[in-house]
């Protein structure tokens, strides 16, 4: 078949479906992984055929401007979710075009390609990254619970179906359906159901099919000054913010808790991001800076890793088998981040605005603790004896398109 995956979002949020590409072609399909202009070097250095769509931009880091430049969380959200779908507007033509020479699509998170599939009338299956949000009709829950869902019913559709059915009005489509931007025939779930097992009262096509993990680029290699610091002493903690560790005044002063924090509880690290930040400050023999290193190398070689919270980073953790510190800053981060807390594999979420010294030090010292990383270790080890969730996904698409 000729499978296209268009997805828009940063780096995070393309990279499970980089995963699903891989195994797709591995499989005899035809795929394309459609996504913007500035991912390119990232999805082709996994051997998976990319096209652009919509503008060349960083959409991780323009959403962390965002939000940085916002007088709150909620303002910054609003701008953030009111910018993600102006892109999926902007990138519509693209993918309409792409989708022209599709057998199949395998509709993002994100929604990219909803609307095009429902344009061409095209075969389709989808992807769900909060299986918190899929909706059941549980006859076990009492009046109170169905009027908290009915409101977060309504709040969802604030922010997600009525800005997409404007963008639909405007394209000369309909509204969306009952479903959403769900397949009315296959909803995949790239998750472990030991995160969050599947919903008893869930529609049938919503399928839980564990983690989509892309292994490193086929061109990788780990520089030698990075191996030589890792064997120099003790595991170290990854700092991982992604596009949370964007350059300006808050990533200064987020870099400079940090550093003083890993001082006080004499713990080594390595720092991705902060270049901005990081190049104002006296670098100590016991942090090693960077850019991007692939999880599935590095994590199993650390201690533990501090991240905002996002669903492919805490995943990661969860799968090598280490504790995490979530520093949240929007709303899915610290569902995750207490998803982490519940599993006991990492402390209590600090969010961004109670990032203190003494906070993370706390943090820092909580994930050194024998129960917490034995807990971090058996849930790691769980999860990697579990099938394979790009094989899983895959018959299930296979047998979803006849």
């Amino acid at each position: 078949m000729k499978i296209l995956i268009p997805a828009i979002g940063s780096r995070g949020d393309v990279q499970p479906y980089i995963a699903l590409a891989i195994g797709l072609r591995k499989k005899g399909h035809e795929v394309t992984l459609a996504t913007h202009p500035c991912l390119r070097t990232l999805v082709e250095s996994y051997n998976v055929s990319f096209a652009p769509m919509g503008p060349d931009i960083d959409i991780g880091r323009e959403a962390a401007i965002l939000r940085r430049r916002s007088a709150n969380w909620i303002i910054g959200f609003k701008r953030v979710m009111d910018f993600s779908f102006s892109m999926l507007e902007q990138s519509h033509s693209d993918a309409l075009e792409l989708c022209r020479k599709a057998d199949l699509v395998v509709v993002s998170h994100s929604a990219a390609g909803s609307m095009e599939v429902d344009e061409l009338g095209l075969p389709w299956v989808s992807v769900t990254l909060m299986p918190q949000a899929i909706p059941a009709n549980d006859p076990n829950e009492g009046l109170l619970q169905k009027v908290f869902m009915k409101i977060g019913g309504a709040v969802m559709g604030s922010m997600m179906v009525r800005p997409l059915n404007k963008i639909r009005k405007r394209i000369g489509l309909q509204s969306m359906g009952p479903h959403g931007i769900t397949s009315p025939v296959l909803n995949l779930i790239p998750m472990s159901p030991q995160i969050i097992p599947p919903g008893p009262y869930w529609d049938p096509r919503h399928k839980m099919t564990g983690y989509w993990f892309a292994p490193s680029p086929i061109t990788w290699n780990p520089p030698p000054d990075l191996i030589a610091f890792l064997e120099s002493g003790e595991p170290p903690l990854v700092i991982s913010l992604g596009a949370m560790a964007t350059d300006g005044k808050d990533s200064i002063e987020a870099a400079g808790i940090t550093m003083e924090a890993l001082k006080m509880v004499k713990k080594r690290a390595i720092i991705q991001g902060w270049q901005e930040a990081l190049s104002k400050m006296d670098i100590p023999e016991t942090v090693y800076t960077t850019g991007s290193i692939p999880h599935d190398w590095l994590l199993p070689r650390c201690c533990g890793i501090m991240h905002h919270g996002g669903f492919g980073t805490t995943s990661a953790g969860f799968q090598a088998g280490i504790p995490s510190i979530v520093i949240p800053h929007i709303i899915d981060q610290y569902l995750w981040g207490n998803k982490v807390t519940e599993l006991g594999v990492g402390p209590k979420p600090i969010p961004r605005a109670k990032l203190t010294v003494p906070a993370l030090a706390a943090a820092i010292e909580a994930i050194n603790r024998s129960e917490m990383k034995e807990k971090a270790a058996a849930l790691g080890s769980s999860i990697r004896q579990e099938p394979d969730g790009v094989e899983v996904a895959i018959k299930m698409i296979e047998n979803a398109a006849g």
